[in-house]
């Protein structure tokens, strides 16, 4: 039986009667209600490619030797919100270095010789491990250096490419994971990411420089392109071909060209963009029952490159989708007649190979000529982003494609900010191990690096520069006048003052509170006050309120704060119209109210330590969401000010945000249980201790394991209960 939807689509097909021009017009505009647009495409790769930057620059900070990089279609912009499509990550670990002829050897690396004997396919390569001799240069190494390496006949170890398997395993088992989910080279703990395993080649293989060499008509890709290409370092990633026996397969690598690729999609016009896009929300609809994964966004993407490479540019335009798509398609086709799909920036290469049999590809050139013929009927089918039905349907709702928009840009957002507060965390767990000179020297040398990033020419070294550079103006600002706030007040003419003024750069709020919360532990209440006051006026509905914490539920974005970032740059909207978590260290505790210096210490008991994931390093700091840390200050000050109302204002402000969250969502979001802590403290301090047993009765109840509110139970029933009995 036809559901009424199915009828409405049914009859708007048998009414549809275009050219191919007009219904071309008509997925576009379907594209467009969709926020598939050249400006929300440019976003989606500025976005990820900021959250990369940033991460990066964060590893180097901290000294780990990885550099991240995002591929595939997040970073492209190469999907809908339907396609719910994953993130993939590639890590290059920069310790080590693969090379292709012993005389590229470094001696501060992990040097390791790609090379090809007769049982390796296209693409894929054998590593064995290299050692310095005595005379300083390098040979075979002969012992296993790992318990997964294997010594092949000629006495050479060669590297296994489940060698960071148990890493993963391990890692992930410590953060709650039963199973490490694997996708090819991808080891990762959840569907949504891809996580890849890189390790860096020093030289471009022989495969890779035809892409460069080989005639083409010159239109594409632009020769800047190209140029920048064949800069993009290229990797060995852990996977072995599927069908080389077991012993085979765990000894091979595979080529990765995925920068190079990542370049040239990013030189589609927008146009080609909505026809690779196009392509595969078919494949993903019509494909995934058929040939799982084995027929791929690649081969799609690889048909794209060839064709554009071949044909006029000008055949590129709005009326010309759906036509484009028929002869990208028959690309595809083609390649299926040929039993192969040619690598485009590496020679000798059948993607076919190990993907697809010859029946499935004889079932693939089927299909597809039935895709082409028929190609309308199939578009007005899709039911991804309802796209069929918007390419019928005449007008679109304009509310409906801003919230298209909105639901995409919370995702991207929400990404460049984790990254920028799991940097900052990192940060301050690397000074949480030093003592409080070496801390002052890292930040201070630190700060030198950052600065001369913002110099670069890339405005993505920039925002990323300028994004943690606030953070650690407030970590050396805080520990210095920890140094002295014991012994004398940090007056305005210290230097210190200078330091805190970049920090309240750092989103709206998280610097000034630091600030302010050094006023009130040097005794200096009025200036604390006058802060304070200000902070509170940046409050409004337009901010969002962020915690990058794992573990602990994202804060929601507010509809005002989404719908003000559609016409703001992601890097000014974060810093005009957001809040982070207030951080504080070790070294900084004499800046921090004495009640919230015990947060640093909730990890105790063997319960604790063996129920802690190891993704929580947060817990060794002192952690607070801004808004509540707010109104507990204000509570502290008005209460040394005298100032009754004013105290007993913030004191109801915290129990209404407390009421608020609860209201949001079932999820306990940010850190709920130091705001229950911060209000208990004031009912103790208003003389109404069975109140603030409640409250941290309700910490407790909601996180019961890692809460410093049970040594709060304690200490109030030796003080108050106990004393009574």
């Amino acid at each position: 039986m036809l559901r009424r939807n199915d009828l409405f689509l049914l009859f708007r097909m048998t009414s549809y009667k275009k050219t191919k021009e007009e219904f071309s017009r008509d997925v576009y505009e379907a594209f467009q209600a969709i926020s598939v647009t050249s400006d929300m495409i440019h976003r989606r790769r500025h976005n990820h490619l900021l959250w990369e930057t940033v991460d990066t620059t964060g590893y180097k900070l901290v000294g780990c030797p990885v550099s991240a990089f995002i591929v595939g279609s997040q970073v492209e912009g190469s999907t809908t919100l339907g396609m719910r499509s994953d993130t993939d990550q590639m890590y290059r670990h920069d310790y080590f270095q693969v090379v292709l002829k012993l005389g590229d050897w470094q001696t501060d690396k992990v040097n390791l010789l790609a090379f090809k004997d007769e049982t390796t396919l296209p693409q894929f390569y054998k590593l064995c491990r290299l050692q310095p001799t005595p005379d300083g240069r390098q040979e075979y190494m002969r012992h296993p250096d790992h318990e997964t390496d294997v010594v092949d006949e000629q006495g050479r170890v060669l590297v296994c490419n489940t060698v960071f398997d148990n890493y993963f395993k391990c890692f992930y088992e410590g953060v709650g994971v039963d199973e490490v989910v694997k996708h090819g080279p991808s080891r990762s703990y959840s569907d949504e990411f891809d996580n890849v395993t890189a390790l860096p080649c020093h030289d471009l293989p022989e495969e890779c420089e035809s892409f460069f060499t080989r005639s083409r008509p010159g239109h594409w890709p632009k020769s800047e392109t190209s140029e920048y290409a064949r800069q993009c370092p290229v990797f060995f990633i852990p996977q072995g071909h599927p069908h080389s026996p077991l012993n085979e397969h765990k000894l091979q690598w595979r080529l990765s060209t995925s920068l190079t690729e990542r370049k040239l999609m990013f030189d589609f016009t927008e146009e080609q963009m909505l026809v690779f896009i196009l392509l595969k929300m078919l494949k993903k609809e019509y494909c995934k029952l058929k040939f799982g994964d084995n027929f791929s966004t690649f081969h799609i993407k690889t048909a794209m490159m060839f064709f554009i490479e071949s044909h006029p540019p000008e055949i590129w335009h709005i009326d010309n989708i759906v036509t484009c798509a028929t002869y990208c398609i028959n690309t595809l086709i083609q390649f299926a007649q040929d039993n192969v799909c040619l690598h485009f920036t590496m020679s000798g290469v059948n993607l076919f190979d190990g993907k697809l049999s010859e029946p499935e590809i004889r079932e693939l050139e089927t299909f597809l000529i039935n895709l082409n013929k028929n190609i309308t009927e199939y578009i007005c089918k899709l039911k991804m982003d309802s796209f069929g039905v918007k390419v019928l349907q005449k007008v679109h709702d304009k509310e409906n494609n801003i919230n298209y928009q909105t639901n995409i840009l919370e995702k991207i957002t929400l990404k460049v900010r984790d990254a920028q507060c799991q940097t900052v965390q990192r940060i301050y767990l690397q000074l949480s191990k030093m003592d409080v000179n070496e801390a002052v020297c890292w930040v201070f040398n630190h700060l030198t690096y950052l600065c001369g990033l913002q110099s670069e020419e890339s405005d993505l070294h920039r925002e990323a520069a300028e994004m943690l550079l606030p953070f650690l103006y407030g970590i050396i600002a805080s520990i210095m006048a920890s140094c002295i706030t014991t012994k004398q007040p940090v007056t305005q003419d210290t230097c210190i003052i200078d330091l805190y003024q970049p920090s309240f750069e750092c989103a709206i709020m998280s610097g000034k509170l630091k600030y302010a919360s050094m006023l009130y532990c040097s005794g200096q209440y009025d200036q604390a006050a006058d802060m304070l006051n200000h902070c509170e006026g940046l409050l409004g509905p337009d901010v969002a309120h962020f915690c990058g914490c794992e573990g602990r539920g994202k804060h929601l974005l507010p509809d005002t704060f989404l719908r003000k970032g559609l016409n703001t740059s992601t890097f000014d909207l974060l810093k005009t119209s957001s809040t982070s978590c207030v951080l504080f260290c070790k070294h900084e505790l004499p800046c921090v109210p004495e009640h919230l210096r015990h947060e640093l210490y909730r990890t105790q008991t063997q319960k604790d330590r063996k129920e802690r994931n190891v993704f929580y390093t947060w817990m060794d700091l002192v952690v607070i969401d801004c808004e509540p840390f707010l109104y507990y200050l204000q509570y502290l000050v008005y209460r040394q000010n005298g100032n009754q109302p004013r105290k007993l204002s913030a004191m109801y402000h915290m129990m209404d945000y407390i009421c608020h969250q609860k209201r949001l969502s079932d999820i306990a979001r940010g850190h709920i249980d130091t705001t229950f802590h911060m209000l208990a403290h004031c009912w103790e301090l208003e003389d109404r201790p069975d109140v603030a047993w409640h409250l941290y009765q309700q910490s407790i109840n909601i996180y019961p394991t890692n809460n410093i509110a049970w040594a709060h139970l304690i200490r109030l029933f030796k003080k108050y209960f106990l004393r009574e009995t």
